[in-house]
């Protein structure tokens, strides 16, 4: 790459995507851990997340459904999963650029090949 202003913008181009994707990747990874953790299991009574009312006092009976699947399960990793696929198909087609590399260099034919 010859001229020194494509290659300025191809490297800021792709710093912007990556820091947007861990960015995106990071808010992901929070939300599926954090919701997992808080609703995904029966924490005691005397535990904080229960006496701050964070969360009630979860039974092996009480654990709700939707759409089939327990509630952490469908708010926890199934919602996150389909709007992390939703911005990649927003990213891809919006967001991203598609930058000049340069020219390919020509292939030699390599001698006793």
């Amino acid at each position: 790459m010859s001229d020194p202003e494509a290659a300025r913008r191809l490297l800021r181009h792709a710093r912007r995507e990556a820091v947007l994707t861990l960015i995106v990747w990071a808010a992901a990874l929070c939300w599926t851990v954090g919701y997992c953790f808080v609703f995904g299991y029966q924490h005691a009574p005397e535990s904080w997340l229960v006496r701050h009312g964070v969360v009630p006092v979860r039974t092996g009976d009480n654990f709700a459904q939707v759409a089939g699947l327990p509630d952490w399960v469908c708010f926890g990793i199934f919602l996150p999963w389909l709007l992390c696929t939703a911005w990649t198909l927003f990213f891809g087609t919006f967001v991203m650029h598609d930058d000049d590399l340069g020219s390919e260099a020509e292939e030699e034919p390599r001698d006793g090949a």
